[in-house]
């Protein structure tokens, strides 16, 4: 499970010469996502760019599709290709 956490803040201030406003907003936010099996939290690897955390993780070897032959009855010296995870 990752978990993720944080913090948001803004202020905003207008003045003018015959008033003065400020705005504050601000929350903090959670979220917790199931990681896929086989995936190690050691190997995850984020980045953030404008207000976008990407998070990206190796595959593991058992989860990778393999192709493997398979000899069809009935066609004329046929076999077949297909992908199997």
């Amino acid at each position: 499970m990752l978990t993720i956490k944080g913090v948001r803040e803004e202020k905003q201030e207008t003045k003018k010469a015959d008033y003065f406003r400020r705005e504050i907003r601000y929350g903090a936010f959670e979220r917790s996502i199931g990681l896929p099996e086989g995936i190690k939290a050691e190997d995850l690897k984020a980045t953030y760019h404008d207000g976008v955390l990407e998070l990206a993780a190796p595959m593991p070897k058992e989860a990778i599709p393999k192709e493997v032959k398979i000899q069809v009855e009935g066609s004329k010296g046929g076999s077949a290709k297909t992908s199997a995870a």
